[in-house]
């Protein structure tokens, strides 16, 4: 079927013939209108994408239905600060964008761009969100730019183990979206002491293991919540979680997680979420998640082997697993 969908350089024509009209050359532009929209749709011109006007600092192109591969002219926009293409159909890879050194924002969420992350992302000096969430993206993740607040990568299928030189000097980075992907392997404590990270999430991934230490003393441990549900991980529940001062949100939920809760979670007074559900933990649970006085108000402690989880109590549902396979978890040993 024939693609009837204007090319991008009639698109840019129709766009600048538009916004002449109102707005100062120099002035930032933007596309909100969906009747603009739909008129550069119809538009059937053709200019050479070189005639863009080199000002334009803003370029929103959100929920349309281009599609084809992202043009490597947009580089060429040295002004741009903000570039959305997300909810199309673009394909192909991701551009190097090397010349948008200003840029700030990208954000190439649900379109059906493949193949790995260009390593030029690093060399953007300005960009402080990245969003390519929900696209066919695969391979490492590659350095991230030094100054990045904001990375959110999920429902791809990137995969290996988190890489230490990838996030060295991303020193503020608060938040990680990096759910339902293929990585695997272990964590290690770098990534909970990275200086300004707040959320992380890894969920659905194939991780198996988690190390955690405890954040220096008057340094880091700004960490405010941790997904980690939906992996592979083993052995037993990190308490060093509790030691972060301000984390009021842990998921471990189904994994491979085996021993006791650690004793610190029931006093940890700023802990409001809790998800251990899903695991082979056993033994009894800090009392102190049950007083009327607990900090934490949502969770879940069920499907897991423990013993004397009050039923009265929303954190023990659902009920535990069979005392068959709490033992078969623990080679035939009782789990009391």
């Amino acid at each position: 079927m024939a693609n009837l969908l204007p090319s991008l350089s009639r698109f840019f024509f129709f766009f600048f013939f538009i916004a002449a009209a109102a707005v100062h050359h120099r002035q930032a532009l933007s596309i909100t209108s969906p009747s603009d929209v739909a008129a550069l749709k119809a538009f059937k011109a053709a200019v050479d994408p070189s005639s863009i006007p080199p000002c334009l600092a803003v370029l929103d192109l959100t929920d349309n239905s281009f599609r084809g591969p992202i043009p490597t002219s947009l580089s060429s926009l040295a002004a741009l600060t903000t570039l959305s293409l997300r909810a199309n159909a673009f394909s192909g890879s991701v551009p190097a964008f090397t010349g948008l050194k200003a840029l700030q924002s990208l954000d190439l969420s649900y379109n059906s761009l493949s193949g790995p992350l260009p390593s030029s992302l690093g060399s953007l000096p300005s960009l402080t969100r990245l969003d390519i969430s929900f696209n066919r993206l695969i391979g490492s993740i590659p350095k991230l730019p030094p100054n990045l607040l904001e990375l959110a990568l999920r429902g791809n299928s990137l995969s290996g183990p988190l890489s230490k030189d990838s996030f060295a000097g991303s020193a503020q980075l608060e938040v990680v979206e990096l759910a339902h992907n293929s990585l695997a392997g272990a964590l290690e404590p770098w990534l909970f002491l990275l200086p300004s990270v707040q959320q992380i999430d890894l969920a659905n991934n194939s991780l198996t293991r988690v190390d955690v230490a405890a954040p220096p003393a008057g340094g880091g441990g700004g960490l405010v919540a941790v997904d980690l549900g939906f992996n592979r991980i083993e052995g037993s529940v990190p308490g060093n979680f509790a030691s972060y001062p301000q984390l009021s949100s842990l998921t471990l939920r189904y994994n491979r997680l085996r021993g006791d809760i650690p004793a610190e979670f029931g006093r940890k007074a700023t802990l409001r979420r809790l998800f251990l559900d899903g695991n082979y933990l056993k033994g009894k649970p800090p009392a102190e998640l049950f007083s009327s006085g607990a900090a934490v108000a949502f969770g879940s402690l069920g499907d897991n082997c423990l013993r004397e989880c009050p039923a009265t109590s929303q954190l023990c549902a659902p009920s535990q697993k069979p005392d068959a396979v709490c033992k078969q978890a623990y080679g035939g040993r009782p789990t009391s």
